[in-house]
């Protein structure tokens, strides 16, 4: 009976792990050996950052599985080199991947802020499992605490009439992707006139590749991208 009992649990967890993994959407391809690279440019075009992140855990869950993420990020805007460690994750569920790491934000803020501390701890951007031309998507707001101890500044993030626009094959150093373009209308609270628009590029198969943040005035005022991916 107890051999029975370990029988039934053993198989209860396997057809559950199957089911999570057929779950995930095919943003989500990251597994412990995964790493990735990601640069940031300002709005001189100059590189403010080189963030390099590498799987260190993925948990199964009860509606598809979580990549923790540990990174080293090298700040170019400084004088001298500065490594800074942090701590993300990437969650794939039954409907979506949700992002939570810096590159997420739009760069511009990096440079702007260059001698503060960021806690974005609280950020998430949410992709749908499903996309295609021509689909609406559900407004964002991304938090983001800047540290000027002992004040902490509170901004806002927000990414209003999100939609799925176009499928655009792209290149970066990372490689050739086949992408769909996901663009949204954006401000910042407090008000930042660097932020008019956004566009997003996501591959089947990789996940996040790149982010053009532009101006009120069309402008590019940011741009985060992949630089190096190893899955």
């Amino acid at each position: 009976m107890k051999a029975f009992y370990i029988l039934i649990c053993f198989n209860t967890l396997l057809i559950n792990k199957c089911i999570s993994q057929e779950n995930c959407s095919s943003l989500f391809t990251l597994n412990t050996d995964s790493t990735f690279e990601m640069s940031a440019y300002g709005t001189a075009n100059n590189l403010l950052s080189v963030t390099n992140y590498e799987v260190s855990r993925i948990k199964q869950t009860l509606d598809g599985k979580k990549a923790f993420l540990s990174a080293v990020n090298k700040d170019a805007s400084k004088e001298r080199d500065t490594l800074e460690q942090s701590n993300y994750e990437i969650e794939c569920t039954s409907k979506s991947v949700v992002l939570n790491h810096r590159n997420v934000v739009p760069a511009f803020l990096y440079d702007e802020y260059s001698n503060l501390e960021f806690d974005i701890s609280r950020i998430s951007l949410e992709v749908p499992k499903k996309l295609e031309v021509g689909q609406s998507l559900d407004d964002a707001v991304l938090e983001i605490d800047i540290l000027a101890t002992p004040i902490k500044h509170k901004m806002k993030y927000l990414l209003r009439d999100r939609c799925v626009t176009a499928t655009e094959t792209i290149t970066t150093p990372a490689g050739t992707f086949d992408c769909i373009v996901i663009e949204s209308k954006t401000s910042m609270k407090p008000q930042n006139e660097n932020a008019g628009f956004v566009k997003h590029w996501f591959a089947e198969g990789v996940g996040f590749i790149k982010q053009v943040d532009y101006n009120k005035k069309g402008q590019v005022s940011s741009v985060n991208i992949l630089t190096e991916l190893q899955l």
